[in-house]
């Protein structure tokens, strides 16, 4: 038995949901080149076919809008696991229920690493290039899946030895890959809470310590044990700093005299670093569509970026106007106006 068949579409299915299944609904309703086992015979059902057929040209056509793509991406990051479990179960010639599901585990397995991979080129593309690049990727991503399903349709063991290749390289690049698919949902996800709080009116905050609020006790409990004796926590904001092994999440400590970044690790907890308000040169914060970028420079040209949600957007103005007037660095802000500020914070 070749389970080249059954994995490369489960892997094709993981680039594109639909166009593997069609393509396998389709040769087994009007070729002999794939066997439908009894139990998704309504697989090649008309109706299913038809379904398919639209659903397909539907994903075509929005990995092909930048920012569209990605929401598409993301709400399919559950659903083509199901694909590539249903495509590796409907082309797998056994009987044996074990077997079966162990096939269809694998299959989402394989959709899930591969979904995984497509997610992370997506996201940088969409953030390094502004998605221009996109469209580009996506009719390259068609032809992938299209010929990945052909392939393990016609040459089953050339695919088999695509997907042991493609595990191999996956295994190496894996965890980056994960972070980056981690970090695209949060990224989603606090985009989607911005759109809910503008639709239902939910009032913006006015203070940088109302994020101590939406961080629990928990959280901020142990972000106080990166503190001093005796300092206090003005605000503490979740975010993402890049790094070669993915974006890992970060959170930024906002300090009287000082910032602290508190880097997550595995295996090591966290890796803190502390930058004290004479050391900074530059502080600012720019919006974009899906997150906001927090800024630095120090003194010794070491330049910091934080990755923030939408859900942050304005604790980042708020931290960025915090930190500008505490080191000095407010553009034309008088003696006055600085005062207040910090007697806002304090």
């Amino acid at each position: 038995m070749s389970f080249g068949l059954p994995f490369g579409v489960a892997l094709a299915s993981g680039v594109n949901t639909y166009l593997p299944l069609l393509a396998v609904a389709l040769f087994a309703r009007f070729s002999h080149a794939v066997q439908v086992g009894p139990r998704f015979q309504w697989l090649i059902s008309d109706q299913a076919i038809v379904i398919l057929a639209i659903l397909a040209a539907c994903e075509v056509l929005a990995d092909k809008f930048p920012g569209l793509d990605n929401v598409w991406d993301f709400i399919h990051t559950l659903l083509r696991p199901i694909a590539g479990a249903l495509a590796a179960g409907a082309t797998l010639s056994t009987d044996h229920v074990f077997e079966m599901l162990l096939v269809m585990l694998t299959g989402a397995t394989l959709a899930t690493a591969a979904h995984s991979a497509k997610s992370g080129v997506r996201l940088v593309s969409t953030t390094k290039g502004f998605g221009i690049a996109n469209p580009f990727l996506s009719l390259a991503e068609d032809i992938a899946a299209v010929l990945g399903t052909l392939l393990a349709v016609y040459t089953p063991w050339l695919m088999l030895a695509i997907v042991i290749l493609f595990v191999a390289a996956f295994a190496l690049l894996g965890p980056p890959l994960f972070r980056m698919l981690r970090f695209n949902l949060s990224v989603l996800l606090g985009w989607f809470r911005w759109i809910g709080r503008k639709v239902t009116r939910v009032a913006d905050p006015r203070d940088l310590r109302e994020s101590l609020l939406e961080l629990g006790g928990a959280i901020t409990g142990n972000l106080t044990e990166n503190l001093e004796a005796g300092e206090e926590l003005l605000g503490a904001l979740r975010g993402w700093r890049r790094s070669g092994w993915g974006p890992r999440r970060t959170w930024l400590l906002v300090t009287p005299k000082r910032l602290i970044l508190a880097e997550a690790r595995m295996i090591r907890g966290h890796k803190v670093e502390s930058f004290a308000y004479t050391e900074l040169l530059l502080m600012r914060n720019r919006a974009s569509l899906l997150v906001s970028r927090l800024e630095f420079v120090t003194r010794e040209n070491q330049s910091v970026t934080i990755l923030l949600p939408k859900t942050h957007a304005t604790y980042a103005t708020l931290a960025t106007a915090v930190v500008q007037t505490l080191a000095g660095l407010t553009p034309g802000g008088s003696a006055s106006k600085s005062a207040k500020l910090v007697t806002a914070v304090s």
